[in-house]
């Protein structure tokens, strides 16, 4: 994937706070019109769906997880990195069953033409970076639904959830879904009195432009919060439109802030490079052994921070967190 479509570039382009879209006309989200329809208001306005859709493309990032979690199983899916079959991480291939989607990507932007071909009855694309021109045109193949706000791409998890929730029929049945994820996180902190006020910073394990992503206060760290953990006040200093970039010089300033140092490294080459890295030897984490490093599914679990990714991050995270501390 080209540097500028890369993962990190498209995490640097989430700015702002997504709404949570409402069905339009109703005090309850999801809730079916009197004739069978369902509608879901987001970026552009509002998008009617006249009844349940049987053929989804799922046409950003993340969206597959979401919608394979409730049973929907997309024709085709948009690949972000990994190089996962048919774009389907291990926590969500089950849910695929025998199908075989066509696999799309945002290399050079939506495949506008390939989708129209699939002939889809909805189009999910609440993280595709969708501009109106875009919007306009995928509308004019099937019911399109983009991001609820300000966010082109990754807004709140949650706001994505229930809007695919509803996009497909099964508001209900997500919100069930995304309070079992949050029953699962605060039955860690529950198991784990330990974890209540220990500081924890999350960071990309490689540098870019010589400046590190560490994971900043905010719904991307929600699960550390309903753990029992704090991310420290260092990392503040360092966020700016939804994003902490902190230079290769400042990062032990910042990261000796914490008790513990989660690196999200991807594969053994990106770990083995990291622990060669000076500025990592320097570092308080490194001195007093209180690192954690990923691998790479539970690297692409936190990526992906859906309802099907974060119950393996609630499942593997602590026990790591647990060794180092003990």
């Amino acid at each position: 994937m080209p540097q500028t479509w890369s993962r990190r570039s498209f995490l640097a382009m989430t700015a702002g706070l997504a709404l949570t879209a409402v069905a339009c006309g109703s005090d309850k989200p999801g809730t079916v019109a009197g004739d069978g329809s369902v509608t879901v208001t987001h970026a552009f306005g509002e998008t009617k769906i006249p009844s349940a859709p049987k053929r989804v493309v799922s046409a950003g990032l993340t969206e597959q997880d979401d919608l394979l979690a409730l049973g929907v199983v997309p024709i085709a899916i948009t690949d972000w990195f990994g190089g996962e079959p048919f774009g389907t991480w291990p926590w969500a291939l089950p849910k695929l069953g025998t199908a075989q989607p066509v696999v799309l990507n945002l290399s050079d932007g939506i495949q506008v033409d390939q989708i129209a071909a699939l002939k889809p009855d909805l189009i999910v694309a609440t993280n595709a970076g969708l501009d109106q021109d875009t919007y306009t045109k995928l509308s004019a193949i099937a019911p399109t639904i983009a991001q609820s706000g300000q966010s082109a791409f990754f807004e709140p998890w949650k706001d994505q959830a229930n809007t695919i929730g509803q996009a497909v029929f099964k508001f209900d049945d997500m919100a069930k879904l995304v309070s079992d994820v949050d029953a699962k996180f605060a039955d860690v902190a529950k198991n784990n009195s330990g974890f209540n006020g220990k500081k924890v910073v999350v960071v990309s394990a490689t540098a870019f432009q010589d400046q590190y992503d560490l994971t900043p206060p905010g719904w991307r760290t929600e699960f550390l919060s309903q753990m029992g953990f704090i991310v420290p006040d260092a990392v503040n200093a360092y966020v700016k439109d939804d994003r902490a970039r902190v230079p290769r010089d400042k990062l032990a300033s910042v990261l000796d802030a914490a008790d513990v140092v989660v690196w999200k490294t991807e594969s053994d080459e990106e770990q083995a490079a990291l622990l060669a890295d000076p500025t990592f030897a320097t570092l308080k984490s490194t001195r007093t052994n209180r690192n954690v490093f990923t691998g790479k599914d539970l690297a692409g679990a936190l990526a992906f921070s859906s309802v099907l990714s974060y119950p393996v991050v609630a499942d593997r995270l602590p026990p790591m967190i647990s060794k180092v501390l003990t």
